[in-house]
């Protein structure tokens, strides 16, 4: 109960932003990851003029179907607030300092997105299934909204199968890894399970991440003698509906945050999107998903495989705020018999994980 009046508390004195002209300030890679994030918000009614970054290479651009203007806009429009989209702790004193300086008002774009969501975080909370994910899930909110870094030690090893119900092992598990990236995951899960499994099949739409993990499968069928038959690899992005995107090769961290940056027509999309629900045809009881913020999509388009399957699912909700909380009532609202927890694996703001399965009785 004190966690939840603290978490309450911090969700408490939402920034008043009517009447006043929003930037975002960040038009990198994070905010990349918000776009998903900010267009299911702008359903709801939340707007923005455009971002605000101090790359002369990025002034006066479209991005994310907005333009991008330099700091200087904040001395020509009056009644700004600007709400900084990153995660680093100096850029954003950078940025607080330079908005003092001009006369702006600043806020973390995550403090007003989860404030103003008090009531679906909070939900989020109570239904979670254990006292350590909720005290995990209210030291993460905590820490997104403030920026602080919380004393408590929240990391836990062993992502994807850090909880009894995902390292048993199952000669028939059919797992599914949406984002394989070079086979990290596929690795883990072998140890894991020692090799004892029924089929994987794998998604990853970086083109040099997928030649890393076509060796990866190689070279674990060759050190564990299982037939290679049992994998099914495939190149393709995941989403709600199946189609074309644009795709963006994300090279200075090893491909590591490569990523959709924005739907297309078949036409002009350079990967291929499919939907669980209309590509899968076959039962899967397995299904983890690390997808550069497309995980909300990903499910919404496995819901009827969701409901019929029953599977595990292990889901990555870190890359945006938005995903903090609309992810896990998601999962509840297509199979409301899960239960949920919540992991944190990694000793910054990723690596974020919700846990769902079904209890035995």
């Amino acid at each position: 109960m004190a966690d939840r009046l603290k978490l309450e508390e911090i969700l408490c004195g939402l920034p008043e932003l009517s009447g006043k002209k929003v930037w975002i300030w960040g038009a990198g890679n994070t905010a990349k990851l918000y776009y998903e994030g900010f267009h299911r918000l702008e359903k709801e009614g939340f707007s923005f003029e455009g971002y605000i970054d101090s790359a002369v290479s990025k002034k006066n651009k479209i991005f994310n179907g907005k333009p991008v203007k330099g700091p200087e806009v904040l001395q020509e429009q009056n009644d700004i607030c600007v709400l900084i989209c990153t995660i680093q702790p100096d850029v954003v004193k950078e940025i607080r300092e330079q908005c003092s300086l001009l006369g702006a008002e600043c806020r973390l774009v995550d403090e007003v997105i989860l404030k103003s969501h008090r009531k679906e975080v909070l939900e989020c909370y109570d239904m979670l299934y254990d006292e350590r994910s909720r005290e995990v899930y209210a030291e993460l909110v905590k820490w997104r909204i403030t920026g602080n870094k919380p004393e408590a030690d929240l990391e836990e090893g062993n992502a994807y199968f850090c909880l009894d119900s995902f390292q048993r092992k199952n000669p028939d598990e059919v797992f599914v890894d949406c984002g394989a990236y070079t086979g990290d995951t596929i690795e883990e899960y072998l140890k894991q399970k020692d090799g004892e499994f029924g089929k994987i099949i794998a998604f990853e739409p970086d083109k040099d991440n997928f030649s890393c993990l076509k060796k990866t499968v190689e070279k674990e069928c060759s050190r564990q003698n299982i037939q290679e038959s049992r994998f099914e690899l495939y190149p393709y992005g995941i989403g709600e509906h199946s189609g074309a995107a644009k795709f963006e090769h994300y090279g200075e961290n090893d491909g590591l945050g490569s990523k959709i940056v924005g739907l297309s027509s078949e036409e002009e999309g350079d990967l291929r999107i499919v939907a669980l629900d209309e590509f899968l045809t076959e039962p899967y009881s397995f299904l983890k998903a690390d997808i550069e913020s497309y995980e909300y999509q990903m499910l919404l388009g496995a819901e009827n495989g969701i409901r019929k399957y029953r599977p595990l699912l292990a889901v990555c909700i870190y890359h945006n705020a938005v995903d903090f909380y609309s992810i896990p009532l998601l999962i509840k609202r297509i199979l409301p018999e899960y239960k949920l927890a919540v992991r944190h694996h990694l000793d910054d703001l990723s690596e974020t994980v919700v846990y769902a399965w079904i209890q035995k009785s």
